[in-house]
């Protein structure tokens, strides 16, 4: 399993964050960023991953980010061109239940930042897993928590929370 390739792309655009009028990363400027600290824990065995997301430039249509990730010793940075609007045509998602909206207040570093969160649950495969996402406009790239649990052939508990931020 490569959660550590699937978390950045995960995090730099919400799935559930859908109802936002700007892209996460199009209120701030360049050298805002975001880290992350995730803990996997699969079938017994526990990945701890931190992941620094920083914004390199930004145009009307376009955001570059930085992605730095470290996990299990290793260090890789990538960059990756994140459009600002999405296609007119989203790609049609499988039948899931609707996610449950909330609004929560998240304390990060001192400060309470408020957040959307959104709960859903899937089943698919042998596998039923829950979501939380809480995500907020007042944070570079949007991502404050994710809290995932599966159960079923496999059991996956994953918790991503930001830990430290700098909105420019």
């Amino acid at each position: 399993m490569t959660t550590r390739f699937l978390i950045p792309a995960f995090l730099l655009v919400l799935p559930f964050a859908q109802a936002a009028e700007k892209h996460p990363w199009a209120n701030f400027k360049p050298g805002s960023y975001a880290k992350m600290k995730s803990t996997t824990t699969v079938g017994g065995n526990k990945t701890v991953t931190e992941m620094t997301q920083t914004l390199i430039s930004l145009d009307a249509k376009n955001a570059v980010v930085e992605t730095e990730t470290k996990v299990m010793g290793q260090s890789m940075k990538n960059r990756i061109n994140v459009p600002l609007q999405t296609a007119a045509t989203p790609a049609k998602a499988p039948a899931a239940k609707a996610p449950v909206a909330s609004n929560e207040t998240i304390t990060i570093g001192g400060k309470a930042i408020a957040c959307k969160c959104y709960e859903m649950e899937s089943d698919a495969n042998g596998m039923k897993t829950t979501t939380r996402a809480c995500s907020s406009d007042a944070v570079p790239g949007g991502a404050v928590k994710v809290v995932s649990k599966s159960t079923g052939a496999v059991k996956m508990d994953s918790v991503s929370e930001l830990v430290e931020f700098s909105a420019k």
